[in-house]
């Protein structure tokens, strides 16, 4: 069982957790609670949070227990994500890692794949109870593609060019967009076109629902870890060639050449350092010192290190280093979401 779970890599699922969890009261309560100081300061006097009568359900309003059989579905998809893309990566691993090889030893191959079908089975009924309880049954054919992702992936698409890079990243982008897509028209038809918020006199004020800023935000964090996936896949190619080499694959290292991998993660890097820059000089709420600090120091300080690591990297552990700190790079950028609240 150690083993076995070993295989769903506890790790990655935490980080997919606490990613969904962050976009929820992180980034969604925290947008709410900067509307309610933005108005707090519109009003001036001494009001304080603590005196305004709020609407009842003000917050995110998926339910707890729905939210939390959201967040145990990706997980368990992931889960069987990972088993899978292991059973089918014994050969290559043999050569990559053969001391971390654990299926067809200390957990058999038909255990790894009945873990894979009740994991991926259990996930979608989680996903089909929180679509049915919300009427949003459009928004099941995301766990469902998922599935049917990662299998292709493990038996097709991780050997050949771009594209199984592409599906890793698809797949990760989506974490934090789907709780945007279950929360954020919630908020829609929870919320009137002017929610009223009650001041400690008794007198009220119109506080305006609108959401295309929190969809915005919750695209940013997506498209971050779709690009931020990119490099870090580039950067475990490049320590996985020689494995991947051996069983037949076409991964950008192989077909192109280290140079060509190491200057296309580079780019993927340069994206992101760009991106965040632009963002701290075009949106307003990113000028503030808090946000100019965070993004320097927790975000591209690890990129910029993940970069120099990639350009003079030659043995496997270097690759694998610099993996890591994009690793490191996109779980900061999703923790940037807890001083949403704080921004101006």
């Amino acid at each position: 069982m150690p083993d076995l779970i070993k295989l769903a890599r506890p790790l990655n699922l935490l980080i997919m957790a606490l990613t969904m969890i962050l976009i929820r009261y992180g980034l969604i309560q925290g947008h709410l609670e900067r509307g309610l100081r933005q108005l707090i300061d519109e009003v001036g006097g001494s009001v304080t949070r603590a005196q305004l009568e709020l609407e009842p359900g003000f917050g995110p309003q998926l339910p707890l227990p729905l939210f939390t059989l959201l967040v145990l579905s990706v997980v368990l998809i992931g889960a069987a994500g990972n088993i899978i893309n292991d059973y089918f990566d014994t050969r290559i691993d043999r050569i990559n890692k053969p001391g971390e090889v654990i299926i067809g030893r200390t957990v058999k191959r038909r255990v790894a794949m009945a873990a894979h079908l009740v994991l991926s089975g259990l996930g979608l009924l989680c996903a089909a109870i929180v679509a049915w309880r919300t009427d949003q049954w459009p928004l099941l054919i995301i766990p469902a593609f998922a599935i049917g992702a990662l299998w292709t992936y493990s038996t097709s698409f991780k050997r050949q060019l771009l594209i199984g890079n592409g599906t890793v990243s698809l797949l990760t982008a989506l974490v934090p967009l789907i709780v945007g897509l279950y929360e954020i028209p919630a908020l829609q038809r929870s919320f009137p076109e002017h929610a009223a918020v009650r001041l400690p006199d008794g007198s009220g004020y119109a506080m305006v629902s609108d959401f295309t800023e929190l969809w915005w935000w919750v695209l940013a964090f997506s498209g971050f870890a779709f690009v931020a996936s990119q490099a870090r896949e580039l950067q475990k190619d490049m320590a996985d060639v020689k494995g991947d080499e051996a069983n037949g694959c076409r991964t950008v290292p192989i077909a192109w050449g280290m140079r060509w991998a190491k200057a296309i993660a580079l780019g993927w890097i340069a994206l992101l350092i760009l991106g965040l820059l632009a963002s701290h000089m075009l949106v307003p709420a990113l000028r503030g010192e808090l946000a100019y600090w965070y993004i320097q120091l927790a975000i591209i300080a690890p990129l910029l290190l993940s970069a120099g690591f990639t350009y003079n990297a030659q043995a496997r552990s270097e690759h694998l280093r610099a993996a890591s700190l994009t690793k490191l790079a996109m779980v900061t950028g999703i923790g940037f979401s807890v001083l949403i609240r704080f921004l101006s």
